[in-house]
């Protein structure tokens, strides 16, 4: 019978041993806006056997890798956020990117804090190491000891597009009925009705705003296993923002002279949508960005500067260069 692609959905879960593949049911499952990717990354090495004839002797298969990639739209909660029980469906891709989260506040006014960690990333067993698989139609692809990178886009009007891309340790595809969840009736809020400020300016017309990671990711080699891999690991990061602002006048917001400056300051996006649902509402700081390239641009014939920026520590323990509130 045929497989079909559309019939998919990816589940996640943090390991409690790094390095342990986990058994994912139907509560670990996200909800993803395309289909994803499943990437595998096998070494493979000719047979050294020289002989008379020139042919082929063909190959050993050796360790194996492989990554998986979904997107997903942020969404809130319906009720007020509780560790580890109600959290946003996104909060272990996260986590699994090395960013903790945290819940404070009292009812009415609950929120969760997701924030860069150094330490995160290393702790092997309450740490970012995720096992996840794509389940299409009836087959199961799975990678365990994995950890990702994240971009996220606020483009206006549009919902909060998280982009998740996961490394870890390749297992063989066998077949796995689709899991059956219950999926959550909270509507993704649009980035709309925002408050956005780049260093102190608050009318920039921008369509809109992406944040990387740019997480470093390796292998740990362990030939102890199968796979020839113990983990993935996260040994890096520089978070960069990018956007496109429309042309102004250099009286009025004069980008380029803050990039030759080093200027430094806060990009916020304010709480959105402002007139939003309790516990469905989300807002962005970077509170220490600096420019790094301004270029030319243009958007529908109306003159504009593409923009990257690093987002700095803003302490001296760091650990602090962005925060995503759910609130």
């Amino acid at each position: 019978m045929p497989i079909l692609a559309s019939r998919c959905q990816v589940a996640i879960k943090q390991e409690a041993v790094a390095g342990t593949a986990q058994t994912l049911a139907a509560a670990d499952v996200v909800l993803t806006t395309d289909l994803p990717t499943f990437t595998p990354d096998v070494e493979i090495a000719d047979r050294a056997a020289l002989s008379a004839a020139l042919s082929p002797r063909g190959v050993v298969t050796g360790a194996r890798m492989a990554k998986i990639a979904f997107k997903m739209n942020l969404r809130g909660l319906a009720t007020a956020a509780v560790d580890p029980t109600n959290l946003p469906d996104f909060s272990v891709p996260f986590r699994g990117c090395g960013i903790q989260l945290a819940v404070s506040g009292t009812t009415p006014n609950e929120i969760t804090t997701f924030t860069p960690s150094s330490s995160l990333i290393s702790d092997e067993t309450t740490g970012a190491y995720c096992s996840l698989a794509i389940y299409r139609d009836g087959k199961q692809y799975l990678i365990h000891g994995a950890v990702g990178e994240l971009s996220i886009t606020w483009k206006r009007g549009a919902p909060t597009l998280a982009e998740c891309e996961f490394t870890g340790v390749y297992n063989a595809p066998t077949d796995v009925a689709l899991l059956v969840p219950t999926y959550t009736a909270v509507v993704e809020p649009p980035f709309a009705s925002a408050a956005l400020t780049v260093l102190g300016f608050t009318t920039a017309k921008i369509d809109q705003l992406t944040l990387k990671l740019n997480n470093a990711i390796t292998m740990r080699p362990y030939p102890n296993n199968a796979s020839g891999f113990f983990t993935a690991q996260i040994t890096g990061r520089r978070p960069t923002l990018s956007f496109a602002a429309e042309e102004e006048l250099a009286a009025t917001k004069n980008w380029w002279g803050e990039w030759i400056a080093g200027t430094t300051g806060s990009i916020a996006t304010g709480t959105y949508p402002s007139t939003g649902t309790n516990y469905n509402q989300f807002s962005f700081t970077g509170p220490k960005a600096q420019y790094t390239g301004v270029k030319h641009d243009s958007r529908d014939g109306i003159a504009a500067s593409t923009i990257e920026a690093v987002l700095q520590a803003n302490s001296s323990a760091g650990d602090d260069e962005f925060s995503l509130v759910q609130t």
